[in-house]
């Protein structure tokens, strides 16, 4: 994989063993021959972000959402999102996006 410094412009590999513990932590989609890159900052407070494909994102969507239905349904924080106009009907349609997503993870990555 390959580090890409966006302030500087420079590159450098990402060294072998991390990016093989990354690839053993993540079930990346078979067909994508590059499953994973890597963007990094020299501000002064470094950052490093990755963006990858794969299929291991399925149990945070799952985990969230499972959460976000069990305070939906217990009425938490509710009367604060109707208040600025995000009504139950906007939740319910939020929850069928992520199971939808959720389904087409697992639909491609299988």
């Amino acid at each position: 994989a390959v580090v890409s410094t966006q302030s500087t412009g420079t590159s450098q590999l990402l060294d072998e063993r991390s990016e093989e513990k990354l690839r053993k932590a993540c079930n990346f989609a078979k067909w994508n021959p590059f499953p994973i890159d890597f963007w990094s900052s020299a501000s002064k407070l470094p950052k490093l972000s990755y963006v990858l494909n794969c299929s291991s994102v399925c149990n945070s969507i799952v985990s969230e959402c499972d959460n976000a239905v069990l305070k939906f349904h217990a009425g938490a924080y509710l009367h604060w999102f109707e208040q600025h106009g995000v009504m139950k009907d906007e939740f319910l349609d939020a929850f069928e996006t992520c199971n939808d997503l959720v389904k087409s993870y697992n639909y491609f990555c299988t």
